[in-house]
């Protein structure tokens, strides 16, 4: 199979491009970002399957030439509020089924109309194949459980689903920018979750950071910088960024969990590489590119992918599934 992977040159689509040039059934793999020096040197250091482009996504056009003889877009470029949007449209447009990282959470009335191209064209795409949304929405969906014996999983509050990360060792630009603009105050941890500063996000999620430097940044950036606009907020993003390397964190930190809570009921997955959202993607990419073009739309990622698959991929990615 031919597939695009954008956003190649960022955190999240490095370790995608690593994961699908391994593939044996991806036969060739293209490498888009707007740093084509970086796409460049990516692809000639993983294989000769790799090929390399410069576009703009956020440009219809740019995009469009790219897709001609693909199988599948694999999306990891962020801020998704910015792109998510147009990069699906414009593979709708192109009949190409995708995947992307979805960052942030699609309005319903983009997600209408974004549902209405894929089935107009006859092919599928699933946004939200991170860690969250991603790993979140097939935690709730596959390991939570009531403790009553049901097998539905209990309901969600507005903040059970959450991320922990650590702000040294995960993330881009375009994520921590996401981080510094969207984060609204503290917030308490969620159950089962790590222990560290917690903040809420817009939609009742939560996110959260080791102890120590990270959340006394985070705190401040939130408390201070933040008010001052949309500058402070392009500023607070960039200081993240330039500082990251000095934030010391506590012995065994992981790089990444994401995790829901209802009740005293968890899980989580605990991911020790940093990868574990790209794995997602990747395979997301993949699924789509191979599936017969039966189901159309917008896909939920619970219906690609069950329990086994789901912890097939973990344990792949040398993550582990806590439930409790």
């Amino acid at each position: 199979m031919k597939i695009v992977l954008l956003g190649a040159a960022g955190f999240t689509g490095r370790a995608a491009a690593v994961l699908l040039a391994r593939r044996d059934d991806v036969g060739e793999l293209i490498l888009v970002d707007y740093n084509i020096r970086d796409a460049k040197r990516l692809a000639k250091a993983l294989s000769p399957k790799c090929r390399w482009a410069m576009a703009d996504v956020g440009k219809p056009l740019e995009l469009s030439r790219l897709l001609e003889g693909i199988d599948a877009v694999a999306s990891a470029v962020g801020p998704s509020a910015e792109y998510e949007k147009t990069v699906l449209l414009t593979c709708a447009s192109g009949g190409i089924p995708a995947a992307t990282i979805g960052e942030g959470t699609i309005g319903e009335e983009d997600r209408r109309e974004i549902d209405g191209a894929f089935r107009d064209a006859g092919i599928p795409a699933v946004v939200g194949c991170g860690m969250m949304p991603g790993w979140t929405e097939l935690l709730a969906a596959h390991f939570l459980r009531a403790g009553d014996g049901s097998q539905d999983p209990p309901p969600l509050s507005p903040g059970g689903r959450y991320l922990f990360f650590s702000p040294a060792r995960f993330g881009g630009y375009g994520f921590l920018r996401g981080v510094a603009k969207e984060t609204t105050g503290a917030a308490t941890a969620p159950a089962g979750a790590p222990a560290g500063s917690w903040f809420a996000l817009p939609d009742g999620s939560r996110i959260g950071v080791p102890e120590g430097k990270a959340g006394k940044r985070l705190r401040w950036i939130v408390g201070t910088v933040g008010k001052l606009g949309a500058v402070g907020k392009e500023f607070s993003a960039a200081l993240l960024l330039w500082t990251r390397g000095g934030m010391t964190e506590p012995s065994g930190t992981p790089v990444a969990v994401a995790g829901v809570a209802a009740g005293d009921r968890f899980a989580r997955v605990k991911d020790p590489r940093g990868n574990l959202g790209a794995a997602l993607l990747a395979e997301t990419a993949v699924r789509l590119a191979a599936r017969p073009r039966k189901t159309t739309g917008l896909l939920p990622l619970p219906e690609l992918f069950g329990r086994a698959e789901a912890e097939a991929i973990a344990a792949a990615a040398g993550a582990l599934i806590v439930t409790g």
